[in-house]
Order: structure tokens, then sequence, then C-alpha cells
């Protein structure tokens, strides 16, 4: 395309085209201190056409001209006036991309629309920093009315930090999961804290996306493989530890032995009753009803994980260790800090001399005894705070323990004369 010079340009013979279009292309000579140095074409589309301003452009080639005069039209005919706002390289961008967007049956607008939501999201300014900060928020202000546990509050705000302390000044629209991931296995942490991190920043995402800062959450671009790498095999084939009706009696034993480390009740509870430890420590004397027929605990909203309230009935057996039990005020299990209750768990499995201990063996140990005793899973899953539908019951408890077994199980009592406990060393 050339610039035109009026004064030492000639025309040579005018046309329109196309016909009866208003568009005019004019032959010119090009001339430069007198002499002819080349032909061009000019062509000339009036203000009918554009809506504003007549244009005007000069071309090498009569077919170049032809072909720009020809696509000014057709322009107008289907964009209006909006046409000749676009340059040169903007107009082959739409005439090459409209023909891909046709064959897949998207119309231009959708996908504009789709690109501006994903691409440019409304959060595109929003940093990690400033969306975990507004979650941060929320959460703070549902622990200070009682609804969020001090622990989930604690722990959510302690992950988040890390997080953003990892992406410090990036867009949380810029956040790929390859990041994510490289991030996770710089921290170096365990299957279960990784998986832990995932849950927390899913949350995040989660809420970046409701709230329109980001189109989609990179986390639902995690494959199956990647979960593998980062939180190990699943659990689901794996039979989980239970203790051993002599194992059960050594420990309320110790327990029986060490009335100092106050966890005679806990413990009990645990293991006849299935309550977890995170219930425990936040149980009352005052929801343990013994002098009821049936005696029963009963596990409120501020107690139950996930706020799945239940009664359970206490077994009689479990009756006789908690009447041993010196102190029935106030707490179950005390617990003066965050790790108080574990650290004299720990001390309480070291005087049973327990080696090795599994995670959540006294809960097992009930599920799976319970179950084998009785036959019938909808009753367990109840006790143990899980939905009906769960498949956790069948996944961790079924076929781990006989009916003999169970019958001794719930057959522990105290011994007869309680004087006479030797105290472990």
């Amino acid at each position: 395309m050339h610039t035109m010079a009026k004064s030492n340009a000639k025309a040579l013979t005018i046309w329109e085209y196309p016909k009866k279009s208003g568009i005019r292309i004019r032959e010119i000579l090009n001339r430069n201190a007198g002499e002819v140095y080349a032909g061009s074409y000019l062509v000339d589309v009036p203000t009918k056409i554009t809506g504003k301003i007549r244009l005007r452009r000069q071309f090498k080639t009569r077919e170049e001209a032809e072909s720009w005069a020809k696509q000014s039209l057709e322009g107008s005919t289907k964009q209006g006036h909006d046409f000749f706002e676009l340059n040169d390289t903007e107009r082959r961008q739409v005439s090459a991309t409209l023909p891909v967007l046709k064959q897949h049956g998207v119309s231009l607008d959708e996908a504009v629309k789709y690109a501006v939501k994903h691409i440019r999201p409304e959060g595109r300014t929003k940093s990690a920093q400033d969306v975990i900060a507004e979650i941060v928020t929320s959460k703070e202000q549902r622990f200070k009315r009682g609804d969020l546990r001090d622990r989930s509050f604690k722990d959510f705000k302690q992950r988040t930090e890390k997080f953003a302390l990892g992406f410090h000044g990036k867009l949380i629209s810029e956040i790929s999961i390859t990041e994510i991931r490289s991030w996770l296995n710089e921290l170096k942490l365990s299957s279960r804290s990784n998986q832990n991190y995932l849950s927390v920043i899913g949350e995040v995402f989660k809420y970046a996306t409701q709230c329109k800062y980001i189109g989609s959450s990179p986390i639902d671009e995690l494959t199956d493989t990647d979960r593998r790498e980062l939180c190990g095999a699943t659990n689901e084939s794996k039979e989980p530890s239970i203790l051993t009706p002599a194992q059960t009696e050594r420990l309320l034993l110790a327990a029986l032995a060490h009335p100092e480390l106050q966890l005679l009740g806990a413990v009990t509870l645990a293991l006849f009753c299935g309550l977890r430890t995170e219930e425990l420590k936040r149980l009352d004397w005052e929801s343990v009803k013994l002098s009821e027929d049936p005696a029963s605990i009963t596990i409120g909203a501020k107690i139950a994980k996930k706020r799945r309230i239940r009664h359970v009935e206490i077994p009689s057996n479990a009756l006789e260790w908690l009447k041993l039990v010196n102190s029935k005020q106030g707490s179950v299990s005390k617990n003066l800090h965050y790790n108080d209750h574990q650290k004299r768990f720990k001390k309480l499995l070291k005087l049973a001399k327990f080696r090795t201990w599994e995670s959540n063996a006294m809960r097992h140990s009930f599920g799976s005894y319970h179950y084998a005793l009785h036959g019938n899973p909808l009753e367990t899953a109840r006790l143990l705070g899980h939905k009906s539908s769960d498949q956790v019951l069948f996944d961790h408890y079924r076929a781990l323990a006989t009916k003999a077994q169970a019958i001794s199980y719930f057959a522990i009592t105290p011994p007869a004369n309680t004087n006479k406990i030797v105290r472990f060393a």
C-alpha cells in the first residue's frame, strides 16, 4: 500500500466496484520531478458506506484494489459502520477466525464472552494474598460467632498464609496447577500434609471462581496420577489396624493405674463408643448421661464432625470402667493447650508398652467389633457418625474381626479388686 501524492498523480480511468456500490477505483500514474515512476490504483469509499468520513487507500495492483473495495462493502453490509473502526490487521483476524468458529458451531459473540470470562476475568487484578485475606476475614467472623472451631480456623489461616507467601505478588488468575505442584514438592511434606494443603488451596480457588475472580480452578486440572504422586495411594485397600482384646485391656489398665493422666474416661468412650479424638477433647461430662436408662452420650453440633449430631448408647462394660473415673466434672479430657491431650496420650501408650500405634486404632476397633457383634451396618455407621450411604464402614471395618472376638472385646471389665492394680512403670 502506498501513500498518494495528489500533486504528482494523474487519473487515467475511473470505475465503480463492486457495481452500484458507490465505491470508485481510479487508475493513477505516479510522478516524481515530472517523471512517471509507477502506476497504482486509488480506492475511494464514500461516507454513506463508512458512516463517518470518506476512506481512501492506494494499491499497487488492480486485484488488490478491487479486493479491498469488495471487502469494505461486505464488511459494511455484515457489521455496519463498526467494520471501519478496525485496522487492516484486525480485519484479517476476523476474516480468518470466523470460518473456524462456524465450523464448530460457535458464534463470534459466544467466543468473545467466553474469552473475556476465562482469559480476562473480573479478578485479573486480584493477587493470591487479596483473595486469601477475604476468606480469612470471613472465617474470622464465623469463628467469633462460634460457627467455626478454633482448630479449623487456625489450620486454614496457617496453611493459606504459607501459600500466599509462596506466591507473593502473583495474580490469582495466573497461578497454574504446574506451579502449585512444584510448590508442594519443594515443601517436602508427607502425603497426608500434601492432601491437607490441596484441600485448603482448593477451597481458596473455589471461592475465587464463585466470585468470578477466575474462570475455573486449576485444582480441577489435577489428574489422578498427580494426586497419587502428591498424596500417595488411597487408603481404600489398606485395612486399618485394630486392637486385640488383650491390647485393649492393657491400655485400659494403664489408664486406670495412672489417674494423673486423666484419660480413663476418654479411652473408655473411644474404645467402646467409637468417639473421635477431637470429639472427646470437646466433650463435657454433662453430655454423658450415666444415670439414664439406657446410658448414652449426646454428640451435639458443637462437638460432632461436620455437625453430624447423634446419640450413642454406652455398653454395660464401658459403664463399669466409667464408674472408676475420679472426677466427672467439666471436660472428659482436659485440653489446656493445642496438643495437651496428645502429649498425655503418648505418655499413656509408653506406660502401656505400645511400641507402635496406628492412627484412630481405638475408633476402628469399636467399629470393627460392633459390626462383627451385631451385623448391622446402618447402626454401626450411625454410631460412628457416618452417613448411611457411606462406603467407609465396608472399606475400613468389615471382616476385620470375628463375632467371638467381638464378644470378648465388649466383655472387658475392670478387675474385681482395683486396689491391687500395680502402676505401670
